[in-house]
């Protein structure tokens, strides 16, 4: 038996992301607070550090101080007038059969856990078993998918900090014209906006906020759900999976399985499925419990994080990104939206446009909007077989598409015409074929993305009977 105080290697970037309905519905990892995989820090790993780390997740993520940071640092000659946002909704609980999962199954892995570390197998510390000894499940199938009380803070501190960032645009007194709220027909997407908009004008005043009828299939929020060509061609379809499956059957993945089984004691009793139900708990435990974190974390070593984020990445490149060309294409009515406003704020004193859209959506809708913007696309295809050569990869999904994430763009009448600013993850980014070193021009924005703006025939492209080459 072990007894000291254990240290552990582990990569915590910030994710908490959904798959595509996915066995498990596996909607966080590992990655929860700092920016990349691979920033990396030793610690403890115990209840007391797991809260330290968990509580700064947003500020370690984006940085306090550079987090908050107005645009009048750095913009000279320019007045922010409007912006356009997409917004992730907030932490949520698992899906259905990932509850029943955790119920079920776990219980009997911690049995098997406790009893290996009573006969002096595995690597465990005495205060690693009695978290486990202390555990219970903290979901019931009532909460499936509903956004988690994480998630309605996430929510209120995001507008908070839009607000200090931009307050000519999120003013503090709502008046409907100003604003355009909208989410889809889903409870975790509807409380983010409600919550949303408490962080903005309080919770007295946010009870008075319209929104629109929810639609199910939002051509705009949610527009994959009407495009059957995608769905048949590749969200459905098995080949879509083959290199996560691939990699899942390869030499990395069976190492991990070795050594999880190996730190546990366990003698090979865990396959893949168990040890990735046990990988989603320790990231949705730590996501809703701040102070106590989740006792499945100690299973896991940095290597072990790096090799299931990149199975986790094979799948959303193939089925949400860059994989097939109708994926990032068919997100054309989406940005076709954001210009179209943002080219009406060019006309001055406007009074039916309102101030700020924000839009309230899903990792669908968000993967396939930063790939449409041609945003972290690596010069290389993620692979089964090139895990080891994507280490500094952009497509990360555990940077670019967490729970609450956003993509902001903000239009500025600046003295020689109008520019965008664009964010995502409140950071400013610089979109293909912007400058580097200033804002966007408006006027380059709509050559860039022409095609977009002006021919976006999503019916065409969604078409099963499309033979255009370009799936």
């Amino acid at each position: 038996m072990v007894t000291c105080a254990c240290s552990h290697f582990v990569a915590i970037g910030r994710r908490h992301r959904p798959s595509s309905e996915c066995i498990i519905e596996f909607c966080s990892t590992l990655i929860l607070c700092l920016k990349t995989a691979s920033d990396l820090i030793q610690l403890n790993w115990n209840s007391k550090h797991i809260s330290n780390l968990c509580k700064q997740r947003w500020q370690t993520y984006f940085g306090k101080e550079s987090s908050l940071e107005t645009w009048d640092k750095c913009i000279e000659g320019c007045q922010p007038v409007r912006a356009w946002l997409m917004v992730r909704h907030g932490t949520r609980y698992p899906g259905h059969s990932a509850i029943v999962k955790m119920r079920q199954t776990l219980p009997k892995i911690r049995e098997h856990i406790i009893a290996a570390y009573k006969d002096g197998k595995g690597s465990l510390c005495t205060d690693e078993i009695l978290y486990f000894e202390n555990w219970k499940p903290q979901v019931e199938d009532p909460d499936h998918k509903r956004l988690a009380h994480e998630g309605e803070d996430e929510m209120v501190d995001l507008a908070e900090r839009f607000q200090i960032r931009f307050p000519n645009i999120f003013e503090e007194n709502y008046v409907n014209d100003s604003f355009k709220f909208q989410y889809t027909a889903s409870q975790r997407t509807s409380e983010s906006a409600r919550y949303f908009t408490v962080g903005l004008f309080g919770k007295k005043d946010s009870k008075n906020v319209w929104f629109p009828e929810a639609l199910h299939q939002d051509p705009i929020l949610r527009f994959y759900k009407s495009c059957q060509r995608w769905k048949i061609q590749v969200d459905k379809n098995p080949e879509s999976l083959i290199e996560r499956f691939k990699f899942e059957n390869g030499p990395e993945m069976k190492a991990a399985a070795i050594d999880i089984n190996k730190r546990l004691g366990l003698n090979g009793i865990l396959d893949i499925d168990a040890i990735y139900l046990m990988y989603i708990t320790c990231s949705f435990e730590t996501a809703w419990d701040r102070v106590n974190g989740s006792p499945w974390c100690a299973a896991f070593s940095e290597e072990n994080l790096k090799v299931f984020e990149y199975s986790e990445d094979l799948e959303y490149y193939w089925i949400d990104g860059y994989g097939f060309n109708i994926t990032h294409r068919m997100a054309c009515p989406a940005l076709r939206d954001m210009m179209l406003y943002l080219m009406t704020g060019q006309t001055p004193n406007k009074k039916s446009s309102p101030k700020a859209v924000v839009y309230f959506s899903h990792s669908g809708a968000m993967l396939k909007m930063l790939s449409h913007l041609g945003l972290y696309k690596d010069n290389l295809t993620l692979l089964h077989d090139n895990y080891h050569m994507m280490e500094d990869r952009r497509w990360k999904v555990s940077n670019i598409d967490c729970f609450g994430s956003n993509l902001a763009f903000v239009l500025f009448r600046c003295k020689d015409g109008d520019k965008v600013l664009t964010y995502h993850q409140e950071r400013s980014i610089v979109l293909p074929g912007c400058p580097l070193d200033d804002l966007c021009p408006l006027s380059t924005l709509k050559n860039i993305y022409h095609d977009s703006l002006y021919n976006c025939d999503f019916d065409n492209i969604c078409a099963l009977n499309t033979r255009d080459g370009n799936m």
